[in-house]
């Protein structure tokens, strides 16, 4: 009998011995109004918490991580999560938040099957920190804020990583929303999608799985990334680009407002892994306006301003039923891969082009239907070229402005096949050549505005009317010029 005891104390210890341990819970503390919530144990338990003005902290040492379900789940107003720790799933989100006011300071890791962290419900002014030590991963979106709720005025500051596998870094389709980043953002589509209000500053990298920028020899590498996908995509608002941007469909693609591209900023659409040709522009206009709130209509006005560089099979172009009103201001470099540095669609609206600074265009510049300017103002490039390719007015009443410039300025001014070879110089010595077509006013300087008829009786002897001698060769070095720029396709 004793020995029937015996052994069933020693049944009964092993079986406890063998138990797993329950997850500690987080400790609790502050008070009713102003509840906490401090996790320290290496295995926390979830948190699933609804009280307003909650702060949850997850120390460093502290992780929360299931095969399955939500480590954190928070449906208050006015909670905060400060992560230093590890917050992961197997196949759900590592933080999903309900309530309005959220705010999350991540310095450690935060890894979701599904979602990184994804908001629902009453998520208005959610506010992310993502620090540079802070890692945020995901299978699909990383950031994501559920457009069915059209959650407003998101404040996403990232100085880290923000990374998704097969999704968007960060999705946030409500007014309003603003993404700084000074880190990296990755994604396998779209790295950032958002709709109307968005403003985007950017002094980091932002570029698809697969595609990387090599800033000594300013040059793209494909390794593979996901073909047809923006590096940026939104409806309205302003982005301020001061450090790389790279899609393999389009760098940017925006329907109306103002993207400016700072002088030490890169846009670029690099094209499918094995044809560059095979892809979209480093800035791509759409023809509506199409946002999650109200009704789709024609786009408005959009303002370009590059100072840096911007790439892709078209620099800029748009779709081709576009018919906004397009400002483009460059004193950097335009490249287009097609020999179409920039292209505006034949319905497109009043449209100008200022020429300024140290501006480079490889490529032909198409204007639309529109009464449309090119304007050279203040020009110091040494590159000897307004582009390299030709400006073609299209339709409309087009005009072209030397302001620097005055009429004894003009080395020569020729027309064949409706060309116009126009070389200026001060001194007998070349400046400036270009081709242009179809633009019918000219104004130099104070001399005043001249047609293309009167300028051509001044400077053309009627009897010969030669063409340049470097005209034969022009569409072989413009592609030898292209090939030229290396390009490392994986």
């Amino acid at each position: 009998m004793k020995n029937t005891h015996k052994l069933v104390l020693v049944s009964v210890l092993a079986a406890l011995y063998n138990v797993p341990a329950m997850a500690a819970s987080c400790l609790p503390g502050g008070s009713a109004a102003s509840p906490t919530l401090i996790c320290t144990a290496v295995d926390s338990g979830n948190i699933n918490d609804n009280r307003d003005n909650l702060a949850v902290t997850i120390q460093s040492d502290a992780q929360i991580v299931r095969a399955s379900g939500r480590p954190v789940q928070l449906g208050g107003s006015n909670q905060s999560v400060n992560n230093q720790g590890l917050l992961e799933s197997g196949d759900s989100d590592g933080i999903r938040g309900k309530g309005a006011n959220l705010t999350i300071d991540n310095s450690g890791t935060i890894r979701g099957g599904d979602r990184g962290i994804r908001l629902q419900d009453n998520a208005d002014n959610f506010t992310l920190i993502n620090r540079e030590s802070g890692k945020i991963f995901a299978e699909n979106q990383a950031v994501r804020l559920d457009d069915d709720f059209a959650l407003e005025n998101a404040q996403i500051t990232n100085y880290g990583l923000i990374e998704s596998a097969n999704g968007r870094a960060i999705q946030t389709r409500g007014p309003g929303s603003t993404v700084v980043n000074y880190g990296t953002l990755r994604g396998g589509e779209e790295v950032i999608e958002a709709r109307e209000d968005f403003t985007l500053e950017n002094r980091g990298t932002i570029a698809l799985n697969g595609l990387s920028w090599d800033a000594d020899t300013k040059t793209w590498t494909n390794a593979g990334a996901t073909d047809d996908e923006d590096g940026v995509q939104f409806a309205s608002g302003e982005a301020n680009n001061y450090g790389v941007i790279l899609g393999s469909d389009d760098g940017i693609d925006i329907d109306e407002g103002k993207v400016t591209n700072h002088a030490t900023g890169v846009i670029v659409s690099t094209g499918s892994a094995s044809d560059p040709l095979d892809g979209g522009n480093g800035i791509d206009v759409d023809s509506l306006y199409e946002p999650l709130v109200g009704e789709v209509r024609e786009a408005g006005p959009l303002t370009i301003v590059n100072e840096g560089y911007i790439e892709g099979v078209m620099a800029i172009g748009t779709d081709g039923a576009s018919t906004s009103e397009i400002t483009i201001e460059n004193s950097g470099t335009l490249v287009g891969r097609s020999g179409k540095a920039i292209e505006l669609s034949p319905t497109q609206g009043n449209s100008s082009l200022l020429l300024t600074g140290n501006s480079e265009i490889i490529g032909d510049v198409i204007f639309g239907s529109g009464n449309d300017k090119l304007i050279i103002d203040g020009l110091t490039s040494t590159s000897g070229k307004f582009s390299t390719g030709i400006f073609d007015g299209a339709a409309g009443d087009n005009s072209i402005f030397f302001n620097d410039f005055s009429l004894s300025d003009i080395l020569s001014f020729e027309i064949a096949d409706a060309l116009v070879y126009l070389s200026l110089g001060v001194a007998s010595n070349e400046l400036f050549s270009g081709k242009f077509t179809n633009f019918s006013s000219w104004t130099f300087g104070s001399d005043g505005t001249f047609s293309t008829e009167e300028l051509a009786s001044r400077f053309i002897n009627p009897s010969a009317v030669p063409l340049p001698a470097a005209l034969p060769l022009f569409a072989f070095g413009l592609f030898g010029l292209w090939a030229g720029r290396a390009r490392l396709l994986g």
